[in-house]
């Protein structure tokens, strides 16, 4: 029976304060400061989520892929905690499901900066931000670093999600107003 390492202790520390806490990092239960670079990962990872599940409850046309990028992200954080390959295996794979199934809704629109016109596309551009918060915490620490690829992928098919809701994009003729049609049809470039 695997041995559990001895619990933090910290004197005189209150639940909210900078003591430490323990986590389990990589198949390893550690004890570190709640200010580390491992629990602000967790936190970020734990806030994409939430963001990317209200987007699933939001966008009902986007749902099915949304839900994937969620699993995708979870099993994520399941890797960072066990250190199982197995875990990161899963979360490329429910990756590229989600990206099978965000390509066929994409709209022939132009590319630049999306500004959200609708509730749905304000909240998965809101989950973006959270998975792109996440990235930058991962390049931060000194292992783990492998998942950015997945984040960066993921952080991408949420912009292309973004895509496929009523939006406005900045181009250099202006702001051009996109609204999707009710029947999608491939682009022209699959």
């Amino acid at each position: 029976m695997p041995t559990l390492a001895k619990p933090c202790v910290v004197t005189g520390s209150c639940p909210g304060d900078l003591g430490d806490t323990e986590v389990l990092w990589k198949g390893r239960q550690m004890c570190v400061s709640k200010a580390s670079g491992i629990i602000k990962v967790f936190g970020a990872l734990e806030a994409a989520l939430g963001h990317i599940n209200q987007a699933v409850v939001t966008c009902e046309k986007q749902a099915k892929c949304l839900k994937r990028a969620y699993w995708a992200l979870f099993n994520l954080g399941l890797y960072h905690s066990t250190g199982e390959d197995y875990y990161y295996g899963q979360s490329i794979y429910i990756l590229k499901k989600a990206l099978k199934c965000t390509l066929p809704m994409l709209p022939d629109s132009p590319l630049g900066w999306l500004y959200c016109a609708d509730l749905c596309c304000a909240t998965i551009k809101t989950a973006r931000v959270w998975v792109r918060w996440v990235e930058r915490r991962v390049a931060a620490l000194e292992e783990g670093k492998e998942a950015i690829l997945i984040l960066n992928h993921l952080g991408n098919i949420l912009f292309e999600l973004m895509r496929t809701t009523h939006h406005s994009v900045k181009t250099r003729r202006g702001l051009v107003t996109v609204k999707p049609r009710e029947e999608e049809t491939a682009p022209a470039w699959l």
